[in-house]
């Protein structure tokens, strides 16, 4: 039995004022998306300070770090600490290519810490307060302590790039640590010298890069007090 169309007449009317109302939902069809009122989005995940009005830092941007140069090293474990500048500085009464003291140096030709696929060198005397402790871990059992032993080196842009030891190379001859760093990864290379001024066999010790960190300007950007010391 048919119901009256007065009846059809009231429900459609009915339903059409509850639909503009919003007091109806339609089920959405199987594989249809549907759209989340702006009141019931998501909350942003942007840090606290962030949304108070201080900026949160991050770390450089892959497009910056390109720019980003060391500016200190430190091997906790070992109680090394140092400035770091351009192996490109001199000073007077220090011949060229002759490491400065009270400082380690990066090699210009592999500076950049934060781009993937590259090394960055860093060098300085085995002398007191600087590598010498390194020199002195490597002689024992092989160097086998430095295996695992994290190295922070800081930038210029005021990043943390933390590296892990996996590689103690004793009377190296030349660079070839260098080459063949996959290009989603980073190594770092310390070198210091192993015998008297002038010997070409160096300690070469290779680290991975395992994180990205933010610095403060005060822990990236040490002061730096280089010294020529050739004649000491």
């Amino acid at each position: 039995m048919n119901p009256p169309k007065r009846l059809v007449l009231a429900v459609a009317v009915i339903a059409a004022f509850m639909a503009a109302c919003g007091g109806a939902v339609a089920s959405p069809s199987p594989g249809a998306v549907t759209p989340v009122p702006a009141s019931e989005s998501p909350r942003s995940t942007m840090p606290q300070a962030a949304i108070a009005g201080t900026p949160s830092p991050v770390p450089p941007s892959r497009a910056a770090r390109a720019s980003d140069v060391p500016s200190r090293v430190a091997i906790p474990a070992l109680g090394i600490d140092l400035p770091v500048i351009s192996g490109d500085v001199t000073l007077p009464g220090n011949p060229p290519h002759y490491p400065l003291c009270d400082v380690a140096q990066y090699l210009t030709t592999f500076p950049y810490p934060g781009r993937p696929g590259t090394t960055t060198w860093i060098y300085g005397h085995a002398r007191e307060g600087m590598f010498l402790a390194l020199l002195e871990a490597s002689e024992r059992n092989g160097g086998g302590e430095l295996l695992g032993q994290t190295v922070d080196v800081f930038s210029t842009l005021s990043a943390r790039y933390r590296y892990r030891i996996s590689e103690v190379l004793r009377h190296a001859t030349d660079r070839s640590t260098a080459q063949g760093v996959p290009a989603d990864q980073g190594r770092l290379i310390l070198q210091t010298s192993e015998g008297p001024s002038g010997t070409v066999p160096k300690l070469q010790v290779v680290a991975e890069l395992i994180a990205t960190e933010v610095a403060s300007a005060a822990e990236a950007q040490p002061a730096a007090s280089p010294r020529a010391c050739a004649n000491e």
